[in-house]
């Protein structure tokens, strides 16, 4: 390899290792969880494997939450100046086999849902010389996500159709997101939709039917799809 080749590699915020040699070990259990009032809730941190595992744990604020996950502008809960939420501890240990729990506390009611990623990952250990490590491979640091929910004490749903020349734009038009199922554009389905308040979405087509509520024709409304 050239040598400004391997420096470029060496740049990257990933860890070398042999090539094979991560596996999934870490798991948490849920995935998904709501909060809601001050009541706290636990998710579970499992090292399925045969090894020990370091794992760091970091919280962040989704700020335009339904979007792709590519997509998601994701801010770390230490750069929000009044977060509604903490999650303890911010390190692990876990033995082969061992289990440990990550407890969410809510710091404040909130007014309108909110989202935060909780993320899990291991810290890759490194054996060998440098040389070795070098020229062992390149593996991606894995990180293991959780979606949590913050919801508000008083619940309000609904939704805002703008029907479009070319589509329709999406608004949540409560205090909570609303979960859009058989969505079809131009009579093809496509992935269903969390709208968030505050994240409009748009979808591109000319006729968009959208089961339960009013859909669009070339701009026009039209009406609801039970």
């Amino acid at each position: 390899m050239k040598p400004r080749l391997l420096s470029w590699f060496l740049g990257l915020n990933c860890a070398l290792v042999p090539v094979g040699a991560i596996e999934a070990a870490i798991d948490i259990s849920p995935k998904r969880i709501e909060l809601r009032g001050d009541v706290p809730q636990t998710i579970t941190v499992s090292n399925n494997g045969d090894r020990i595992e370091y794992v760091t744990i970091a919280t962040e604020l989704v700020a335009n939450p339904g979007v792709h996950f590519s997509e998601e502008q994701r801010v770390p809960i230490g750069l929000i100046r009044q977060p509604t939420l903490y999650a303890s501890p911010f390190k692990l240990i876990l033995s082969p086999q061992q289990h440990k729990v990550i407890t969410l506390r809510p710091l404040k009611s909130v007014k309108s849902e909110m989202v935060y990623r909780l993320n899990v990952r291991p810290i890759v250990q490194l054996q060998g010389t440098s040389a070795e490590r070098a020229a062992s491979g390149i593996a991606v640091n894995l990180s293991f996500s959780a979606i949590i929910r913050q919801r508000p004490d008083h619940e309000k749903t609904g939704l805002d159709v703008q029907c479009e020349h070319e589509g329709a734009l999406l608004t949540a038009t409560g205090n909570v997101h609303v979960t859009l199922k058989g969505i079809l554009t131009d009579g093809l389905p496509v992935s269903d939709l969390n709208l968030y308040p505050g994240t409009p979405q748009r979808l591109p087509g000319k006729q968009i039917t959208l089961p339960g509520y009013n859909g669009c024709l070339a701009g026009k409304r039209t009406e609801k799809e039970s």
